[in-house]
């Protein structure tokens, strides 16, 4: 793809990701003062400390682009280029804010130079924070080629920053998407990982209360120290597990995780 198709492709996938969002408003309202008020929607109120906040067409100059680019140690593929210059938003995790009046945040917000210098160039976090998402750059410039990958922020504190190898790296990596495009496809379609993660947790809930007849965490945590009652949790939740394909092992961890969504 050119520059200008990646320009268009962002473009349409701001302003349809904002469409989705804004069926609930909430989903884009934020405490932004003064100088945010450029993102400020046309109706807010001043006085309100949360407004909504709009897309606002980026001005940003090559200069700041090459800067950015001396600042993280890497080149911009052309899509994330795109997906920098051409719109301001306020989009939380897994997007990354880039607002006008601070450009770049959700970049400089995943940035480390390891992960750089091992060849992944990270751009956003995922929804919960807890992994940093990566542009490998081992096929540029076939950007196609490019996939995306996560890693547990956790884990790169058990590396030395400056002598950590980028076959370390590489085996606590975790595959996401294929490139930027399908990256952001699948999150506007709600079938990203985030967003699947958010369904099979509704979905081992609802089992969890209308088939099993729990109310509570603290019912679930005694069923979960009988056996017997704990194989019986496990076979209602079967068809869940089929559906969302998750391992023996992440449903288990799903389910003493349970407390954080009951």
């Amino acid at each position: 793809m050119t520059y200008a198709e990646y320009q268009e492709y962002m473009r349409n996938f701001f302003e349809q990701y904002y469409q989705n969002l804004s069926q609930e408003e909430v989903s884009l309202t934020l405490p932004l003062g003064e100088e945010e008020k450029e993102m400020w929607s046309d109706d807010a109120d001043p006085d309100d400390e949360w407004k909504k906040w709009k897309l606002v067409p980026a001005m940003i100059s090559d200069e700041e682009i090459r800067e950015l680019e001396k600042e993280i140690g890497a080149r911009l593929p052309l899509s994330l280029k795109a997906f920098l210059t051409v719109t301001h938003h306020c989009f939380d995790n897994p997007i990354g804010r880039n607002s006008a009046a601070k450009h770049f945040q959700g970049v400089r917000d995943a940035w480390n130079p390891a992960l750089v210098r091992c060849g992944y160039l990270p751009f956003a976090w995922d929804e919960e924070g807890g992994f940093v998402r990566c542009i490998r750059l081992e096929k540029m410039p076939e950007e196609e080629k490019c996939g995306i990958y996560q890693i547990d922020h956790e884990v790169l504190f058990d590396f030395d920053q400056d002598t950590v190898t980028p076959e370390e790296i590489d085996q606590r990596m975790k595959f996401v998407s294929q490139n930027l495009l399908t990256y952001l496809d699948e999150i506007l379609h709600n079938r990203d990982c985030d967003s699947l993660r958010k369904a099979s947790q509704k979905a081992v809930l609802r089992v969890l209360k209308e088939e099993c007849g729990l109310q509570n965490y603290d019912e679930l945590s005694d069923k979960i120290d009988d056996d017997e009652e704990f194989d019986k949790i496990i076979t209602a939740l079967k068809p869940v597990q089929k559906q969302y394909s998750i391992s023996d092992d992440d449903l288990e961890e799903m389910l003493w995780a349970a407390e954080y969504y009951f």
